[in-house]
């Protein structure tokens, strides 16, 4: 098989990947307070179900405005406590498991089979700066709703996604982000409210391919996720470069 990711050793070596497909699941709503413990009861019911490997470790990526990025390698079991840790920063945890790895849990089997096999790649983010929020997918620029001008930004990359800062203004009319008025526009020119492409949450699941079900097969998955997120959306990112 093509596709390889190092499991034990945390830096990971794209050389032997091809492209993946990268699901993203959000809340529905940007403007639903999520605290950092319902998201803690999220990573650690990712570990009980078995989806994430209790015996490997938890790469974990934290920043905070006007410091220096911190990048931590710890033991599954303590990651849950570490995101509780993140109060007023955006933090993202990861771990790289594979679905033939003995008792290994993929909420996207289906009747018992994983679809497809290979690797899943999880990644949970969480945003608790005040006048930050994540896009999980980077827009190619902004649309401001105050004046129309169009501005390709330059936004500080975070894990997969980017991070949108909510108190900068527009080159043209001095207007501050508001989210349901200003728009991105993607790569392949569609374009949407900022309400819309923006979270304060999200998980990302990497797989080698696209699965055939849409939604979460896995009912118990699906429920930790509607207890953490509430309603949610789904954003999917194909054929793009591996995570890094």
């Amino acid at each position: 098989m093509p596709v390889r990711r190092e499991r034990v050793d945390p830096v990971r070596d794209q050389s032997e990947l091809g492209l993946v497909h990268r699901r993203w699941i959000l809340p529905d709503d940007v403007q639903r307070p999520i605290l950092l413990p319902q998201l803690a009861r999220l990573w650690r019911g990712l570990i009980d179900l078995g989806c994430l490997d209790p015996g490997q470790e938890i790469r974990l990526e934290r920043a905070r405005p006007g410091a220096a990025p911190e990048l931590l390698e710890m033991p599954a079991g303590a990651s849950p406590g570490a995101l509780l840790a993140g109060s007023g920063a955006a933090t993202l945890v990861t771990q790289v498991v594979w679905v033939d790895d003995g008792d290994r849990r993929d909420p996207y089997a289906v009747e018992g089979e994983s679809d497809p096999q290979g690797f899943r790649d999880y990644t949970l983010y969480a945003i608790d700066a005040a006048e930050q929020l994540l896009l999980p997918i980077p827009p190619v620029a902004h649309l401001c709703g105050a004046c129309g001008a169009r501005e390709a930004r330059e936004l500080p990359r975070f894990g997969e996604g980017v991070l949108l800062d909510l108190t900068q203004a527009c080159g043209k009319c001095g207007a501050t982000v508001v989210l349901g008025r200003d728009r991105g526009e993607l790569k392949n020119g569609a374009v949407f409210l900022l309400e819309e492409l923006a979270c304060r949450t999200a998980i990302s699941i990497e797989l080698p391919r696209e699965p055939q079900s849409e939604d979460l097969p896995d009912a118990q998955v699906a429920q930790l996720l509607r207890e953490a997120f509430g309603g949610t959306d789904e954003l999917a990112d194909d054929a793009v470069p591996p995570a890094e």
